[in-house]
């Protein structure tokens, strides 16, 4: 069992995009680095053997991401904590993306750019997202199991973002994901239902839910997409704990997505829902609902215990504000400590 949980945490490092030398001894790595000649700026340079040490990089990443990984332009492909980032102009940067783009062509890969990042003085570096050709008879799924208490708003978020459209504030939402009767009636799940969110190469959604019946065309989403997000919808009430631990257990997620209502706070079976994600040792992030109307000292109180409570379970919580923090949490959420 420990040795099947490695395998799938190293296959969520390749999947974030970690560099292949990242956690290497630094001196080594320094030394590695100078004996290969490989700077910030050898893409700019556009010299041949550093371009082929450049492809090479690029394609060990995606064979060992399965397909996907994160790569940042102006780095050393041996950086680390000791050896940082130095960056380049943004003239530098302009060729240096110019010729990035023409070994994705030769490799052949797709590349999004998702941000850029400012270092020291007038120095940038890129982050890309980089992704084999999109097929239509394969793509990159990840299961995400959805637990949280009673009324922390899962299935209306699923609703939201599988359909995207937007609540009315009275429950239409989470009504798509409903499966039974008496969850119509009482607007609560007591069921272990599944919903998907698929990605074009890009980072598009593709979902494109029917007009007539509002139900998703599971069969033309995995056609188009290149990445397939497949939630697991778990109750929250604790009478159905037993449903939620089948999820957990039987559908093998790949990640956890613990949810908590700001003006509630953590309640109810919420710290059940994490101990079980954590002794399954499966990745576990949080999302804060309801904020809009959640009083500002009553969500400050909710974000200290939320602190908390990561705390107690020997994790380090960090607060996602935007898509420099996002880059972050995925590239380091690996390492079991976040």
């Amino acid at each position: 069992m420990d040795r099947i949980q490695e395998s799938q945490q190293q296959k969520a490092a390749n999947l974030c995009g970690l560099y292949a030398d990242g956690d290497a001894d630094a001196d080594d790595a320094e030394k590695d680095q100078q004996k290969r000649g490989l700077d910030a700026d050898f893409l700019v340079r556009n010299v041949p053997e550093d371009v082929e040490k450049y492809l090479i990089h690029v394609k060990k990443l995606l064979m060992e991401g399965e397909g996907e990984c994160l790569v940042e332009l102006g780095v050393p492909i041996n950086s680390n904590s000791k050896n940082p980032r130095t960056g380049l102009s943004e003239e530098q940067l302009q060729e240096a993306v110019v010729v990035h783009e023409k070994i994705l062509q030769q490799i052949p890969a797709v590349g999004t750019k998702i941000e850029r990042r400012k270092q020291q003085g007038n120095m940038f570096t890129e982050v890309w997202l980089i992704r084999d050709p999109p097929t239509e008879k394969d793509f990159i799924e990840a299961r995400v199991a959805v637990v949280g208490n009673v009324d922390a708003g899962k299935s209306t978020l699923l609703g939201v973002l599988t359909h995207s459209a937007l609540d009315d504030g009275r429950g239409t939402a989470r009504t798509k994901l409903f499966r039974h009767k008496h969850e119509f009636e009482s607007g609560r799940t007591s069921s272990v239902g599944n919903d998907i969110l698929g990605f074009d190469v890009h980072g598009n959604v593709v979902n494109k839910p029917d007009p007539h019946n509002h139900n998703l065309d599971w069969v033309q989403i995995g056609s188009d997409c290149s990445k397939l997000v497949t939630f697991i919808d778990l109750a929250g009430h604790e009478k159905y704990l037993k449903t939620t631990i089948f999820g957990m257990t039987g559908h093998m997620p790949d990640y956890t997505m613990l949810m908590i209502g700001a003006n509630m706070g953590i309640i109810g079976t919420t710290k059940e829902h994490l101990s079980l994600a954590l002794s399954l040792q499966v990745p576990v992030y949080l999302v804060v609902t309801k904020i809009d109307m959640c009083p500002a000292q009553v969500l400050e109180e909710t974000m200290k215990n939320i602190s908390r409570l990561v705390r107690s379970a020997k994790k380090i919580p960090i607060l996602v504000k935007n898509m420099d923090d996002v880059v972050h949490a995925a590239v380091n959420f690996p390492s079991k400590k976040l």
